[in-house]
């Protein structure tokens, strides 16, 4: 069975979320001022479910489940922006208020905030792109 274009965005978009989540891990989701609370956006749930939604994808991918790959290589990236966007609240207030102006928004930041919205777009085109190819008649 030949494999769609739908196939290779999920297997991209598993990889997009296995990134950022070894990048946050990495980073410590700490942005800015490292002195102040503001500063540290690091929740576990936001590693465990980038790092375990790209996992699930690839075993759901092994067992020729690509339908519901697809869906958690959208949904586990989606629901940890949610919560990297509530915990980053107030990074993101200091920046704009200008608490942290000379400093602007970190690279860290700018760099995390990408990754997990390209899996989380990734993610959600692989939901509906065809999977598999279609057979010649």
């Amino acid at each position: 069975m030949k494999k769609g274009f739908g196939f290779y965005v999920t297997i991209l978009a598993a990889i997009l979320g296995l990134a950022a989540g070894i990048y946050f891990l990495s980073i410590h989701g700490t942005f800015g001022l490292d002195s102040t609370h503001n500063g540290v956006c690091f929740d576990p749930m936001i590693v465990a479910l980038l790092l375990g939604g790209a996992a699930l994808a690839a075993i759901l991918m092994a067992v020729k489940k690509f339908g519901l790959a697809s869906l958690v290589t959208c949904a586990a990236p989606g629901i940890a922006l949610c919560v990297f966007i509530h915990k980053c609240y107030w990074y993101v207030v200091d920046v704009f208020v200008g608490i942290d102006e000379k400093h602007g928004f970190d690279p860290r930041f700018i760099t995390f905030t990408a990754l997990i919205a390209a899996a989380f777009v990734v993610g959600e085109v692989a939901i509906y792109t065809r999977k598999e190819a279609k057979k010649a008649e």
